[in-house]
């Protein structure tokens, strides 16, 4: 019987997952198994090589573009590879409370120090041991160097401005400014083995990477671009299973097929239709609650007047989109609603913040208010593989805003594209998919800084509510943290800044071999895996 399993955080969602036979389901069915015969042999006709131990196969939709360097990202796919090879100092629980991972504790020193002990016998798959030279050798290339400033991490961790070592196991973190949130950024940071990192440098570390986590990369290249990789016994987070291969390949149906027939142990992060085609199998569903909400944000730091510069349009979007059709009928209940840029897992969130209403004909008073009585168009651009829950919603959204008066043209781009245009700021379109994340720090203020002036190269600015984002940052009292970020949901949600659609889900299928599946930052966890018969 199909099943579904489900963490804690995810227990609080109101609309639980739901699988009905509906057309829907019927045609999509019946396009899967017709797809069977071709499709068994789409990525796997040369087989794996057998193992004489445990071997679990997992199926991305990609690896890391980067490979081994793990400073280039934060999220999937490709912290499904990293996770198993580094470590942080610290990581958040399903709760979103930091727990100890390679420090055991931290502390303010001062409003500009933090001091964390580090965890003691602990080595790098190379040998290299772990300590506070080894921390501090990390965080000064990322905040130091050129090259590591230009990274995605280093701007995650921004607000340091040196490491000491104090001692063998104990380092100091100064900082620019007070950040009261210093070790929740510091979930963003990987730590590697210093010696390997210099004598390598990025690209040549890449290849061959250095961490404390429960596998090494054996090979990039296996079985014609699959990642193999090996269980560091050295690790002081024991793994159970001897090898794991990651399979990459794009397409949903083919991975669906391959584990049908026993070639994939676990999908990650798949649709709720995918999912619904196991059904009636021995299969499992996972889901899991993410700090994510997914969003169309609004470019409005583009030269010229542009409607979306106007906040009666904005909210008038979010008016004129059903978003419960779009999570109770495409989602099939798995996703909710978004109230604000922030989930229930995720520090800062209020409760008490109810989503948009859909109420068309608010929206068009909003559109004739601003001057668009007759109408308008609008072009975004959205990355629409590989997205969780899907991209079959947005026809919805197009019919949703059409019946307002609004022509959206979504122009599907891909994520290199997507990321060099987010990161400079050269979007020529009005909206652009993007998510307000609070992984990994799973706090609030992350994706309040990345919608606000706080961002380089801005999107939108809103100079009124910095002061409230620069105060969160620095105030200690975590209940008034959490006041203060709550203020700045509601100035958010007002201001509309995107089109607010849904809290992001995740969904796993694993197969029933599969023993001890935890999902923790969107991710296994690792050490726990097991398969059951070997």
């Amino acid at each position: 019987m199909f099943s579904v399993n489900v963490n804690a955080a995810a227990v609080r969602l109101s609309c639980f997952y739901n699988i009905t036979h509906d057309a829907k389901l019927s045609l999509m069915t019946i396009r899967f198994l017709s797809a069977v015969v071709f499709g068994l042999t789409f990525f796997f006709g040369a087989g794996f090589a057998q193992a004489a131990d445990k071997e679990l196969r997992m199926a991305l939709i990609s690896g890391p573009p980067s490979l081994g360097n793990p400073y280039t990202g934060v999220g999937p796919p490709s912290s499904f590879v990293w996770e198993a090879l580094f470590d942080m100092l610290v990581q958040p629980d399903e709760n979103g409370e930091l727990q100890p991972r390679l420090a055991l504790s931290w502390e303010v020193v001062e409003p500009t120090r933090w001091r964390f002990k580090l965890r003691p016998n602990v080595t790098f798959s190379n040998g290299e041991p772990f300590n506070a030279d080894a921390v501090v050798a990390t965080l000064k290339w990322l905040r130091r160097t050129d090259e590591g400033k230009r990274t995605l991490v280093s701007t995650e961790v921004g607000t340091i401005a040196d490491a000491v070592a104090v001692d063998a196991l104990t380092v100091d973190v100064i900082t620019t400014k007070p950040d009261a949130i210093l070790p929740k950024r510091l979930t963003a940071a990987a730590i590697v083995a210093p010696k390997a990192w210099r004598d390598l440098g990025p690209e040549g570390f890449a290849q061959t990477p250095s961490g404390t986590g429960p596998y090494v990369v054996k090979s990039w290249k296996h079985q014609g671009g699959q990642v193999l990789l090996e269980a560091n016994r050295s690790s002081w987070r024991k793994p159970v299973i001897d090898r794991i291969v990651f399979v990459m390949a794009a397409d949903s149906v083919a991975r669906s097929q391959s584990m049908l027939a026993g070639r994939i142990d676990i999908l990650n992060i798949v649709t709720p239709e995918v999912a619904a085609a196991f059904e009636g199998t021995d299969y499992k569903a996972v889901v899991s609650q993410t700090a994510q909400v997914y969003s169309i944000a609004f470019e409005t730091m583009r030269n010229g007047t542009h409607a979306v510069n106007d906040q009666r349009v904005r909210q008038a979007i979010n008016y004129a989109v059903n978003k419960e059709n779009i999570t109770n009928v495409v989602m099939r209940g798995t996703m909710r609603s978004a109230s604000q840029g922030a989930t229930p897992a995720t520090f800062g969130y209020d409760p008490a913040l109810k989503p948009y209403p859909y109420d068309p004909a608010k929206a068009k008073a909003l559109l004739a208010d601003a001057g668009y009585a007759k109408g308008l168009k609008m072009t975004a651009e959205i990355v629409t593989n590989g997205m969780s829950g899907g991209a079959d919603y947005l026809p919805l959204v197009q019919q949703d805003l059409r019946a307002v008066g609004i022509d959206l043209e979504i122009r599907s781009v891909v994520f290199s594209d997507w990321l060099r245009k987010y990161t400079s700021n050269s979007f020529d379109v009005d909206m652009f998919g993007l998510s307000w994340n609070g992984a990994p720090y799973y706090d609030s203020l992350r994706a309040l800084e990345y919608h606000s002036c706080a961002k380089a190269n801005p999107f939108f600015c809103d100079t009124s509510v910095m002061p409230l984002i620069e105060a969160a940052g620095r105030e200690f009292d975590v209940e008034k943290r959490r006041t203060l970020l709550r203020s700045l949901a509601g100035m958010a949600r007002d201001a509309a800044p995107a089109l607010f659609l849904y809290e992001v889900t995740d969904i796993s299928v694993i197969s029933p071999k599969v023993l001890n599946y935890e999902v923790k930052l969107r991710v296994p966890v690792y050490e726990k895996l097991d398969l059951a018969g070997k």
